[in-house]
């Protein structure tokens, strides 16, 4: 995937430490079950909608106070890219993300006209929804590239994939710092980018998430 920045919406808060609350819209319920089970131990994302048409989603958007919502565009109903529109017209405050299984170039370009911020695939391993999510409601806008199946570079710099992909291969931020001729403070400055961006504490934590995307090399 590749990455671009948007203007984060007027009502956006700080992402930093703030569990985001998370809507889902698939029309099979094995999806929105499956999908909150999964997320259930997790600390920075908690369902607070789960939804099997959109017109539930919309009657129960009001009322759940949700910052993001997860939502397949490519229903059996024809209605998803629709459903879009209007969340991104009625609620500016809400980032969209579209998830499917889906993953052509016309089917990822339309549904980011409509309005959504990034669009993943069913097929990513759920440990690392939470940083992409993450990553998306800080202004970050995800999408395949055109190849259709690279993952997503969440936001990272050159730089900053350097650095990280040089720390997940166990070099320290003194090595690090020689080999590329910047000083062990800057590696640590872009490595805390980095972390920040992939939604991790650590160091191990962020190189088993930028692997898992295909960031590292």
């Amino acid at each position: 995937m590749a990455t671009d920045q948007r203007p984060a919406p007027a009502s956006t808060p700080v992402w930093g430490s703030q569990t985001t609350r998370l809507a889902v819209l698939d029309e099979y319920p094995i999806q929105t079950v499956g999908l909150a089970t999964a997320l259930a131990a997790s600390d920075t994302i908690r369902v607070v909608l789960s939804a099997t048409s959109s017109a539930a989603l919309m009657e129960g958007l009001p009322e759940a106070n949700a910052d993001a919502v997860l939502i397949e565009p490519w229903t059996r109903s024809h209605d998803g890219l629709t459903t879009i529109e209007t969340i991104v017209a009625d609620y500016p405050g809400i980032v969209v993300i579209a998830m499917s299984r889906l993953w052509d170039n016309s089917h990822v370009a339309r549904a980011l006209e409509a309005g959504a911020a990034g669009y993943l695939s069913k097929s990513m391993n759920i440990a690392d929804l939470p940083a992409m999510v993450r990553h998306v409601c800080d202004g970050g806008v995800i999408r395949p590239q055109h190849n259709g199946n690279a993952p997503a570079a969440a936001g990272l710099t050159a730089r900053e994939r350097e650095v990280l992909s040089m720390a997940a291969r166990g070099r320290s931020n003194a090595l690090i710092g020689d080999e590329l001729f910047i000083t062990a403070q800057t590696v640590k400055f872009h490595l805390s980018n980095a972390y920040r961006k992939l939604g991790v504490q650590n160091r191990t934590e962020a190189a088993h998430v930028a692997a898992r995307l295909g960031i590292c090399d």
